[in-house]
């Protein structure tokens, strides 16, 4: 299996980030993909976007170099129980992709029922698109109640490959939340969370797990151009087929 589109990327646009727009589409060119999703964290992280930044993706090309761009956003899940940034409406209206996920500078890890009230929340939030990096140990939730509400909700799942790579403990969750996609037809989108350009599809370790676990690649919406132009037909009436080289 392998992905055509890296969903989950952050640029310097936050101080723990260490790459331009620019290298960031340069490193998906030398990876081979297809398209890159930028999706940097919002206001409520310390070194955050300010909500202008998302305001002003629509004058980043809709093709650079020849990879498509998608405008995203990764949201902070807030306390008590699933709040997300204050971005404006007619901001949040614009963006193509909206990650949201829980980080502890944002949101302290609580208890499990907590965690899972919060992402409950979050599941009938009308402008989250994706559940970012579920598998993080800290952030124990009632697995099998989430996912089996997402297909209802127009929710998809992300399967983070840094989770696999520098959140200790993150494994064992990720393979569950992963089965329990598989049980409930959940599509899943397979992301780097990179941070630096040449970490830009780089999914080894996340691949390795789902293939371990016989997950189907249909349900891999960035393993197919194809389906990844569907789901973005479906979910934004977004037509990337139609991107042009430097046009907004």
């Amino acid at each position: 299996m392998q992905i055509i589109a890296d969903m989950h990327t952050h640029t310097n646009v936050s101080a723990h980030a260490h790459s331009s727009l620019a290298e960031m589409v340069q490193g998906a060119k030398q990876a081979g993909l297809a398209a890159i999703a930028i999706t940097n964290h919002a206001p409520a992280m310390e070194d955050g976007a300010h909500q202008w930044h998302f305001a002003n993706l629509n004058i980043v090309p809709r093709k650079m170099d020849g990879i498509a761009v998608l405008r995203g956003v990764e949201l902070n899940i807030l306390p008590p129980a699933g709040g997300v940034d204050a971005i404006e409406l007619k901001y949040m209206k614009n963006l193509d992709y909206v990650i949201a996920s829980f980080h502890p500078p944002c949101f302290p890890p609580a208890s499990r029922e907590v965690h899972t009230l919060a992402l409950e929340n979050i599941l009938h939030n009308p402008y989250v698109t994706t559940f970012g990096h579920l598998g993080t140990e800290d952030f124990a939730f009632d697995q099998e109640h989430i996912i089996s509400q997402c297909n209802a909700c127009g929710k998809i799942v992300e399967i983070n490959n840094n989770s696999l790579a520098i959140r200790r403990g993150s494994h064992g969750n990720c393979s569950s939340i992963a089965k329990l996609c598989m049980k409930y037809q959940v599509p899943v989108m397979v992301t780097s969370d990179a941070h630096i350009a040449h970490m830009v599809g780089k999914v080894g370790n996340a691949i390795q797990m789902l293939e371990e676990i016989g997950f189907p690649e249909e349900l891999v919406i960035n393993s197919s151009w194809d389906r990844l132009a569907d789901y973005f037909r479906q979910i934004r009436g977004l037509d990337i087929n139609a991107f042009e080289e430097g046009v907004v």
